[in-house]
């Protein structure tokens, strides 16, 4: 008898897991599919986000520019803040970095606006033109020095890969 329970007891606890994989594959999350504007690109995850929900490529260029100018400011805003944060180096090289950096991304919005209104003017050579300009003095200035200041380096870095992003949506055009 008890083996004839313990029989029962094992096949219905193997439906029942059987039943739970089934249930809990099938209401896994899908993987979100990939953007045709960032088949090419080789930070394709990070593409994707940013030009989640284009509908075309005039939509994803606006959002990849977009995404850029963003990050450009918030370098601009790290930047403000660097000078008393930054030890090991002698003042006018604290200076010559901030300038450097405030420089760069001054030059990196202006080219993201020349680049936004290129995309306007339907003119796609302009605007990859103003793309090619990433702005790596900053990063270069950091590097050059040493200086190891993980609020701005780490900035700077998404500014380059945002850009990667950017000129690969702008080379899908159809």
């Amino acid at each position: 008898m008890k083996t004839m329970t313990s029989q029962k007891l094992s096949c219905c606890l193997l439906l029942t897991m059987a039943t739970f994989l089934v249930l809990t594959k099938s209401s896994e999350a899908q993987p979100v599919p990939m953007s045709q504007y960032c088949r090419t690109c080789t930070i394709p995850n990070l593409c994707n986000r940013v030009v989640n929900g284009a509908t075309n490529w005039n939509e994803a260029m606006v959002k990849s520019i977009d995404a850029c100018t963003q990050i450009a400011y918030r370098i601009q805003n790290v930047t403000n803040g660097i000078l008393p944060q930054i030890t090991g180096v002698e003042p006018q090289t604290k200076t010559s970095i901030q300038d450097t950096c405030k420089e760069a991304m001054d030059s990196a919005v202006s080219d993201l606006e020349e680049a936004r209104k290129a995309l306007n003017k339907n003119d796609p050579g302009t605007m990859i033109s103003n793309l090619a300009s990433l702005h790596t003095d900053c990063a270069d200035a950091l590097d050059q020095f040493g200086i190891k200041f993980l609020p701005l380096n780490k900035v700077v870095r998404r500014y380059i890969k945002f850009m990667s992003v950017a000129l690969s949506v702008a080379q899908t055009q159809q």
